[in-house]
């Protein structure tokens, strides 16, 4: 595989036109097909005023169509930016300032959203999307391919609630792809669910392996748990990427996967030992990976004999990935010691489009920094302790919060938990917590915790609520819990 001198589409659908791009209950698109659709919508695009290194914000549902926009959009030379449709009308108007979007692509579904946007150039699907088979009832030239180009701007789906929009180019999606390849041996028979949102850096990698490859992929009806199990029935996918939130609740309800399912790609959030475990007793060919918004997706990954030895491990570095944990001076520590994860790949963003302070922070000597904090053992497994986020320095001491939120959820009584720290005069920071309980009293919790943990790792302040936000990927929106915690 390499990153070729032409679009991708126009190489796979001379290399496999009659090879189907995507499936749905309803539909079955060739590459051909795709490839015809997407030139008449970039012809389309174009007369609305969709230029050569436009920023194109995409919201819009769950189909195939969203991947003839994002062709169509590198046919002309722009960038496409996914927006995630659950936002309010606040946040997309964010987002858009942000990115310097100067097109806005949407579909009828989210037009109740779009009166309170101030923004003038939205163009609805419907007025750009084609199923007209003929090729040659276009005209339309792409621009010349460039594997150094800009192909995408990606808001972070981090928990820290602030907005980082990553910029990847077509040599980054490449590469994500390539490292993917020598440890899964992709092929064209393979077909992929797409099981995860295409505004995450995890689902709209699914198609562009598919895209690479010649696979095909597999459109649920949406992307709910319901709906994902349904379409194992149905398509019978040979790759499926899932969130822990959406496996436990495969396991709860008893779902085994279909017969010739290769891997399940497990992300998106902590993966704990026990779930993984249990997943693959129950029959899931579980793989755990590691990556984030800026490394493209996944960078390591483990396979099920090596789950069942080290549960608790991310797995290995992908092919032309390099992993070394350093202390808070950038110098690499020993084995099995523990610090922050730096990164090297070739799958990893060029910048933070439009903050220059935060890419110097996190883009240093050719290394990403991830803020993560772990260790690899010395058969060169990553361990990941927590989200240097979560390190919380109260009082001179150290706190985990991660250690602390999972003794919290050891009461029985406790549904849910999320550790964090605040500032504080006194202390430095104050380790708070919120927790998720219908009948248990702070003086109980304290009680609990003071019989598991040294007094300073115990939370000063508790605030019980309904429920913990948390989005797609099965991160805590501190953002959100922040809101609901300062309006009690």
């Amino acid at each position: 595989m390499n990153p070729g001198n032409k679009h991708w589409l126009i190489e796979q659908s001379a290399r496999n036109p009659d090879r189907t791009a995507f499936l749905s209950s309803n539909k079955k698109v060739t590459y051909l097909e795709l490839l015809q659709q997407s030139l008449t919508t970039s012809e389309n695009l174009n007369r609305l005023g969709v230029q050569t290194g436009s920023h194109v914000g995409i919201l819009a549902l769950h189909d195939y169509n969203f991947f003839v926009l994002i062709n169509a959009i590198w046919f002309i030379g722009a960038v496409p930016v996914p927006l995630n449709n659950r936002l309010t009308a606040h946040e997309i108007q964010e987002e858009i300032r942000h990115a310097k979007i100067s097109a806005l692509i949407t579909d009828n579904a989210f037009a109740q959203k779009l009166p309170s946007i101030e923004f003038k150039n939205t163009i609805l699907t419907e007025h750009v999307l084609s199923d007209k088979d003929n090729a040659t009832q276009t005209t339309f030239n792409p621009t010349k391919f460039n594997p150094e180009n800009i192909a995408l701007i990606m808001f972070t789906s981090g928990s820290s609630g602030k907005q980082k929009a990553v910029v990847h180019t077509f040599k980054s999606l490449f590469s994500s792809v390539t490292a993917l390849n020598d440890f899964a041996k992709l092929s064209h028979d393979n077909v992929w669910l797409a099981s995860l949102s295409f505004y995450h850096i995890g689902g709209f990698m699914i198609p562009v392996r598919a895209l690479l490859t010649g696979a095909t992929v597999a459109f649920p009806n949406s992307v709910s748990a319901d709906d994902t199990v349904a379409a194992l029935e149905e398509f019978q996918p040979s790759h499926i990427s899932l969130v822990p939130t959406s496996l436990q609740r495969m396991i709860d309800q008893n779902v085994r996967p279909n017969k010739n399912l290769k891997y399940l790609f497990l992300g998106g959030g902590p993966s704990e030992k026990q779930l993984s475990l249990q997943a693959i007793e129950n029959g899931w060919p579980v793989v755990k990976v590691y990556g984030s918004t800026e490394t493209c997706s996944m960078v390591t990954a483990m396979k099920t004999d090596d789950i069942n030895s080290k549960p608790k491990s991310s797995g290995k570095p992908l092919l032309n990935c390099k992993i070394k944990i350093v202390d808070e001076k950038q110098n690499s520590v020993p084995s099995g010691e523990a610090g922050e994860i730096i990164i090297q790949a070739g799958s990893v963003m060029k910048e933070y489009f439009g903050d220059e302070t935060e890419t110097r922070k996190a883009l240093h000597n050719g290394w990403y920094r991830t803020g993560d904090y772990g260790l690899i053992d010395n058969e060169g497994f990553l361990f990941i302790e927590s989200r240097r986020d979560d390190l919380i320095i109260t009082g001179g001491e150290n706190v985990v919060a991660k250690e602390v939120q999972e003794i919290i959820l050891q009461n029985k009584k406790v549904s849910d938990a999320f550790v964090f720290g605040i500032d504080d005069s006194t202390w430095g920071q104050m380790v708070c917590a919120a927790v998720v309980s219908e009948n248990l009293s702070e003086d109980e919790l304290k009680t609990f915790l003071k019989l598991k943990m040294a007094g300073y790792k115990i939370p000063k302040r508790f605030y019980f609520v309904d429920s913990i936000p948390k989005n797609e990927m099965s991160k805590v929106d501190r953002k959100k819990l922040f809101e609901q915690i300062n309006s009690r």
